[in-house]
């Protein structure tokens, strides 16, 4: 994966974590959690807000472009979180199931 270096936060985390990531859409990013990151976890693949927080996780690189594609019009994304976060959970939600993307429990 080439693109740009990106800090994600994990709850358990106080320090920022950086990943390569893709930027998709002007504050929304796709990486992939480091190995020594939850490594039990299925879902590699994140969809991410330029906070460094997790908007969706996916099983792989392909599912989650094609979910951050297919969110990128909901939200200005370049906003603060709370800002990203008042689109319509229901439509954000079905919007990456289509794409075996799944909104991030954290």
């Amino acid at each position: 994966m080439t693109g740009t270096v990106h800090a994600i936060r994990i709850l358990r985390s106080t320090d920022p974590i950086h990943v390569q990531a893709i930027e998709v859409s002007p504050g929304l990013y796709v990486y992939r959690l480091p190995d020594t990151v939850n490594p039990d976890d299925l879902y590699r693949w994140r969809i991410g807000h330029h906070t460094g927080l997790a908007v969706a996780v996916a099983m792989s690189e392909a599912n989650a472009l094609a979910g951050a594609a297919t969110i990128a019009d909901l939200a200005d994304w370049t906003q603060d979180a709370d800002a990203s976060a008042s689109t319509s959970g229901a439509e954000l939600a079905k919007r990456l199931r289509r794409n075996s993307c799944y909104r991030a429990g954290y």
